[in-house]
């Protein structure tokens, strides 16, 4: 196999990981030209509960609502949850197209400080993906 991994999947944005205290979100990002999603959420050390939306929006700064009814959202216990990493798969059709739902925003809110970060992969409908916003491909 010669083809890389990232001809395949397009790093899309996401939430640098830090020690955040306040709500966080990666901000829109279009998704309609993806056949799949992939939301990593990567704990460090989180001292309070994570609560973890995942939220579609009709276009770049519109009016988020739940994806999938909620089914897609998660929650992070204190502690319990440190050093762990959790992948949310999602398909195009769970977005509400008809409706011109497109556009993905994955919001976290720390009850207090924890250390979280969060990337969002996309696999392109036509690929080799561009992969614009990675600062380097390592062969």
């Amino acid at each position: 196999m010669t083809a890389l991994i990232t001809e395949g999947l397009e790093y899309l944005g996401g939430i640098a990981p830090a020690s955040h205290s306040t709500e966080q979100n990666t901000g829109s990002i279009n998704c309609g030209l993806y056949e799949r999603v992939l939301v990593v959420l990567h704990c460090g050390v989180i001292g309070g509960n994570l609560d973890v939306d995942i939220e579609q929006q009709a276009s770049s700064g519109g009016t988020p609502k739940a994806l999938d009814s909620n089914s897609k959202d998660v929650a992070k216990t204190a502690t319990t949850d440190n050093d762990t990493v959790t992948a949310i798969n999602i398909n195009a059709e769970e977005f509400d197209v008809n409706n011109g739902y497109e556009y993905l925003n994955v919001e976290v809110t720390p009850a207090s400080a924890g250390i979280f970060g969060v990337q969002v992969w996309g696999v392109p409908r036509y690929k080799p993906a561009a992969n614009a916003l990675l600062d380097a491909v390592v062969e």
